[in-house]
């Protein structure tokens, strides 16, 4: 402990910015620490392991009655990431994870492995949002406008929208490294030990354990020994 108080009062000293901001980090991360017992619950359909740290509260979102979140032991969830799962969408992440700067959501089911690490501006998610047809998409964002609050005036009838959201699982293997601006579509497995490059948008497939994927769409560039 002194040792560390040492450690701490010579970065306060030499990098006073530096100080503030792990000062500050720790903080929000105590602070969700504090009120998780309120709004991380499987009441809330959200199950956090031991030892999990998250930085903000407004990191996971599950809709209830049906869509589950869970945080695998010792995993750390910065606080620009966002996780949510939908209608009856899952999110599974798994032990010793770390969530950066990423948007995940989810109505099928999306299942992040052990250990993996994402980058900055790193997007998952596993159905699409909207319509392809313009004449769907359109009937899709008057629905949108009209339900949306606050709102400045009488709501008006809008038609029926009879869509679903096009959907696929998708599966992030043990110890992947998701580069930063990577996007992962509905229906993408990639295996286990695999290195995403910078940019890479991963389409549905299946992409073998231990595999570089680059491009976009991404390909398997690299067999890693």
């Amino acid at each position: 402990m002194l040792e560390l108080l040492k450690k701490a009062f010579k970065v306060l000293r030499t990098r006073p910015l530096t100080f503030l901001s792990y000062a500050g980090q720790y903080f929000r991360f105590a602070r969700t620490r504090f009120f998780r017992g309120l709004v991380f619950t499987e009441a809330n359909g959200i199950k956090l392991g031991e030892n999990v740290r998250i930085q903000a509260l407004s990191c996971l979102n599950a809709d209830r009655p049906a869509a589950q979140i869970n945080v695998g032991d010792d995993s750390i969830i910065y606080e620009l990431a966002k996780i949510g799962a939908y209608g009856t969408g899952s999110v599974t992440i798994g032990e010793g994870t770390i969530i950066g700067d990423a948007l995940i959501y989810s109505r099928a089911s999306i299942t992040l492995g052990k250990r993996v690490v994402t980058s900055w501006n790193v997007f998952i998610q596993d159905f699409d949002p909207h319509p392809i047809e313009p004449e769907l998409r359109a009937l899709q964002m008057r629905h949108m406008a009209e339900n949306f609050r606050p709102q400045y005036r009488a709501s008006r009838p809008v038609p029926k929208l009879d869509w679903t959201f096009p959907s696929a699982p998708i599966t992030i293997g043990d110890d992947v490294w998701l580069g930063a601006n990577v996007t992962v579509l509905k229906g993408a497995r990639i295996g286990n030990g695999c290195l995403v490059a910078t940019g890479s948008v991963v389409t549905a497939g299946e992409y073998p354990d231990r595999s570089i994927l680059a491009g976009a769409p991404a390909k398997v560039v690299k067999t890693l020994s």
